[in-house]
């Protein structure tokens, strides 16, 4: 039943991380290749020091506004339009990120549920999964719908 089941269930079978030195076309390309729209930042010793999202490297781009057009053509394609390009190539991730204080994580032994109410009263799409004080991985929402409706498909067959 899903209301056993806990976060570390459901982890991120890959666990993708950012430097905050690194420049925001290589956050974005490594958030590309792995096909999810945000990443932990850490610091070389594993820290966590912020979280970095598709919408972070918008907002980096377009401080005075994000144009929602050129953000749906950004998630449509996985592309960066030229107009976007000038600004990111210098900026670094921890211009962009969300610092840690303001990141919300969860213990990987909290029921699965609760990530997910977490996930809808901060508006979030994926938050960082801890093992006590050590970053153990992270889970999406989208990850725990899919499991949650897949789950009540298969039990009214």
């Amino acid at each position: 039943m899903e209301a056993d089941m806990i976060v570390k269930d459901l982890l991120e079978p890959e666990l993708v991380t950012v430097l905050p030195t690194d420049k925001l076309p290589q956050a974005w390309e490594v958030m590309k290749d792995a096909g999810i729209t945000g990443a932990v930042v850490i610091t070389e010793e594993g820290n966590i020091v912020g979280f970095i999202t598709d919408g972070d490297l918008v907002r980096a781009c377009m401080p005075s506004e994000t144009d929602l057009a050129i953000y749906d053509e950004i998630m449509d394609k996985m592309e960066l339009p030229d107009a976007l390009i000038k600004n990111l190539r210098s900026m670094s991730v921890e211009h962009a990120m969300q610092t840690a204080e303001k990141v919300v994580t969860i213990d990987q032994s909290e029921p699965l549920l609760k990530a997910l109410a977490l996930m809808f009263q901060h508006h979030l799409r994926r938050i960082p999964v801890l093992d006590g004080d050590t970053l153990a991985g992270t889970i999406s929402r989208g990850q725990i719908l899919t499991h949650l409706l897949l789950r009540r498909k298969v039990g009214k067959r």
